[in-house]
């Protein structure tokens, strides 16, 4: 006779994850704050709030930007060397590093942001934010809000609008201040 489970199992082979994936026993006080930046003014908010919310609770910040899929925002990631052939990542990476570091030096954070977990990861940033979130056991999910308007909003909408109407798990959606 054989096992209905193992089957369905055979049949739904999970793909490899780019993030390693929490255990889902974890302790609360150990789920982290996902935040994801794109280091925007709204991202920058993102994250100072993220860290003060994660501070309150004892728990781990993880900083998440998604690399984009050149077909859908080309030029997002000029290098700063002039490199045309260096790898998007590679350039992203080095961005989320950078922007980590000053939002840290500028706002009294660097203790928290040292220990935090930076992740880059390509994909498009709506189902990438959220594949994240649950392959860490996120507790909380921090966006900074769009500053897009009008016809733009319309036809591609924003991702935190797209992120809060699927999400699993609580968002807090942050404005930029001015």
């Amino acid at each position: 006779m054989n096992d209905l489970g193992s089957d369905v199992q055979r049949l739904e082979q999970p793909h490899r994850e780019v993030v390693p994936e929490i255990a889902p026993e974890i302790a609360v006080a150990e789920k982290p704050v996902l935040v994801a930046v794109d280091f925007s003014p709204e991202s920058e908010a993102a994250l100072i709030w993220a860290c003060e919310y994660a501070q309150t609770f004892g728990a781990p910040i993880e900083i998440l930007h998604v690399v984009h899929d050149p077909g859908d925002a080309p030029g997002t990631y000029n290098s700063e060397n002039g490199d045309s052939l260096e790898p998007m990542h590679d350039v992203a990476q080095r961005k989320l590093e950078l922007f980590i570091e000053r939002v840290g030096g500028e706002n009294g954070l660097s203790g928290i942001l040292e220990v935090a977990t930076p992740h880059c990861v390509p994909g498009l940033p709506a189902s990438t934010v959220l594949r994240v979130a649950r392959t860490r056991g996120a507790r909380h999910l921090v966006l900074g809000r769009s500053h897009r308007k009008g016809l733009a909003r319309l036809f591609h909408g924003s991702t935190a609008h797209q992120i809060t109407g699927d999400a699993f798990l609580p968002v807090t959606i942050v404005k930029a201040n001015g």
